[in-house]
């Protein structure tokens, strides 16, 4: 059973290899269809790291915001606590 499997998996891959072949043919050179999908492919891959490098750009600074307002957040609920606080001993000498 085993040896079944294994010479039907070799004779798929033996076909599939085949039609590879004959499907892209036996020029040694590329058709200029294929040079132009080939220079859209190298521009749409561009365009897209370029993106990349902007939406990692835009996520950092967006970090930095975030850190920034938890600095804030910090400090403003250190204030409230201090003026609680203070409110509770002038509450206190009443």
């Amino acid at each position: 059973m085993f040896k079944l499997r294994k010479a039907i998996s070799l004779l798929m891959i033996a076909g599939f290899l085949f039609s590879v072949i004959v499907i892209t043919g036996c020029t040694r050179y590329a058709n200029e269809e294929q040079l132009k999908t080939l220079d859209e492919t190298k521009a749409a891959a561009l365009s897209a790291e370029q993106k990349v490098e902007k939406l990692k750009t835009e996520k950092a600074n967006l970090e930095k915001e975030l850190e920034a307002k938890k600095a804030e957040l910090q400090k403003v609920q250190q204030e409230k606590k201090t003026v609680q606080q203070r409110l509770e001993q002038l509450e206190e000498q009443k």
